[in-house]
């Protein structure tokens, strides 16, 4: 079956990167020590689990709204300059060390970064719609299993900052002049 065209970048992202689990272990781990640290540590009398989630829910919609807008603006910038920088990422070619081949050819440091870029985008429009969800399956599930979607709301948080962390220092990189 082909990939539905909206997600390509998330298809293209899996299979050019080598040591693809390097990017899910820490959000991972953390998700788990939330999630275990949130059914070991009982919640004090007279917490109201249920609006303190909703509270959370609310403030990481807008927050990943901001970081979705961040995204296009980096986007934005890579495909409108016209710059030395731009044009050698265009022409160098990545590491196949930490890259796979793409239709029989090696990524450019270009097609890298934008690769890194749309991906983070896509996966921040798709945690937003499980937000969007999660204000509707507030109002049906039992508390307990709000502890559940926390360690999932950990698990994607974690994901989207360390990748955006490596954006900014791709593009960082890619318009800082070597002194050298």
């Amino acid at each position: 079956m082909k990939t539905l065209f909206i997600f390509l970048p998330i298809r293209d992202y899996i299979k050019t990167r080598r040591k693809l689990w390097r990017q899910y272990l820490i959000p991972l781990a953390t998700g788990i020590i939330v999630l275990i640290g949130a059914f070991a540590i009982d919640v004090r009398d007279g917490v109201d689990i249920e609006a303190i989630f909703s509270d959370f829910v609310g403030i990481q919609i807008s927050g990943i709204a901001t970081l979705v807008s961040f995204l296009l603006a980096i986007i934005t910038i890579l495909v409108s300059s016209d710059n030395e920088n731009i044009r050698k990422l265009k022409s160098e070619k990545s590491n196949e060390i930490h890259y796979k081949k793409l239709g029989g050819e090696q990524l450019s440091l270009f097609q890298v970064l934008l690769s890194n870029i749309s991906y983070y985008v896509m996966v921040e429009i798709i945690y937003m719609m499980i937000l969007i969800a999660y204000v509707f399956l507030a109002l049906i599930v039992p508390a307990s299993a709000i502890k559940w979607l926390i360690s999932i709301s950990v698990f994607f948080l974690m994901h989207i900052l360390l990748g955006m962390m490596e954006c900014v220092t791709q593009m960082y990189l890619t318009f800082w002049k070597d002194k050298r």
